[in-house]
């Protein structure tokens, strides 16, 4: 009967051992959690702001790629230019780094 007792307490304190752990790593992942809630908010107040810029910029970058395959250049040498000779080394690099 002793050695029943024995293991049942060897298990109750391994168990407390555990749920003790497991405590800490709850409380830690609980922060971990709330923080990275702030940080969420936060990002989503800046978010706006960014995503007009973001339109825009992606608008003009539209903008540019159709006017080349239109047959027109668009690098800062010949602008609005009509293409006579194919593809422009310049504008396709300017288009790529975009």
């Amino acid at each position: 009967m002793d050695d029943h007792i024995k293991k049942l307490e060897d298990s109750l304190e391994e168990f407390y051992v555990t749920l003790k752990h497991l405590t800490k790593e709850c409380v830690s992942l609980q922060n971990e959690l709330e923080r990275l809630r702030r940080e969420n908010k936060w990002l989503r107040e800046q978010l706006p702001a960014r995503k007009g810029e973001e339109i825009v910029v992606k608008e003009g970058q539209d903008a540019l790629a159709r006017l080349y395959y239109e047959g027109f250049h668009v690098c800062h040498l010949q602008y609005g230019n009509l293409r006579s000779e194919g593809d422009c080394l310049f504008c396709i690099s300017l288009l790529k780094k975009q």
